[in-house]
């Protein structure tokens, strides 16, 4: 099996505390898509045999500094992170609010530079599993089935990242607010096959995603549904006009 030591946090004893505690800490974790075809025990295991730990924080600490070496990957289990930008002048903006079972560092475990691009900061009190990126960067010795499911699901976590990059990037070529709606509406139906369907991100996420305040976002998805292009209620989009959609992507 793969070697290290899981270290228990201070005060647990080192069988009964540590995995009571770790079973409670899988329970909010299993579901995140790096333990994708793992059971709770493979899961256990995996944690143990990379050295995992599990931090808290207060409210508004630094985790990662910009441009300070990363050598690990965390997932949220309470509270909130930011990802916090500073421009030129001093102002700092919030680039996106990582919350419960979000992934973090995981862009940095195969890069040439392991140095985070933004200060990630805790948003009242929270905690985070941590998995240091060494695991990912090579097979266990003994070939343990949970260490190469691991690496594997990794590696389709980043590369369905590659691919959102990619069709964000063409989202974003649109020259027009409605254009970049209609491809990325139009990217859904083609995904989907169908003229009904959800919209995975909710409209704040939407108008971070297409680069845009969320009243401008709100604005012309009310304007597509009066010109009869399409149907929008709450997450669910249905298309009624797919060559006026088409054209507008275009």
């Amino acid at each position: 099996m793969c070697t290290g030591i899981f270290r228990p946090l201070f005060g647990m004893t080192w069988d009964m505390d540590w995995r009571q505690y770790m079973e409670h800490i899988i329970k909010e974790i299993k579901d995140n898509p790096l333990f994708d075809n793992m059971n709770e025990d493979e899961i256990m295991a995996v944690l143990k045999c990379c050295d995992a730990t599990v931090e808290s924080f207060t409210d508004n600490k630094i985790l990662f500094e910009k441009d300070h070496k990363v050598n690990k990957l965390g997932i949220v289990i309470e509270g909130a992170l930011n990802l916090v930008s500073q421009k030129y002048n001093g102002t700092r903006v919030i680039v996106t609010t990582l919350e419960k079972n979000d992934l973090f560092g995981e862009a940095l475990i195969y890069a040439s530079a392991a140095k985070s691009p933004y200060d990630l900061i805790s948003s009242g009190d929270s905690k985070a599993l941590f998995i240091p990126h060494r695991i990912f960067s090579g097979m266990c010795s003994q070939g343990c089935s949970y260490h190469n499911q691991l690496i594997k699901n990794m590696l389709t976590i980043l590369s369905d990242k590659i691919v959102m990059l990619n069709n964000k990037m063409s989202i974003l070529n649109a020259e027009t607010l409605k254009g970049r709606i209609a491809v990325y509406l139009l990217s859904l139906q083609k995904r989907t096959n169908t003229m009904i369907f959800d919209m995975p991100m909710n409209r704040q996420e939407l108008a971070e995603f297409l680069n845009v305040k969320r009243p401008s976002l709100s604005r012309e998805l009310s304007n597509m549904q009066k010109d009869g292009i399409i149907e929008v209620y709450r997450s669910s989009v249905k298309i009624l006009n797919m060559a006026k959609l088409s054209e507008l992507a275009e």
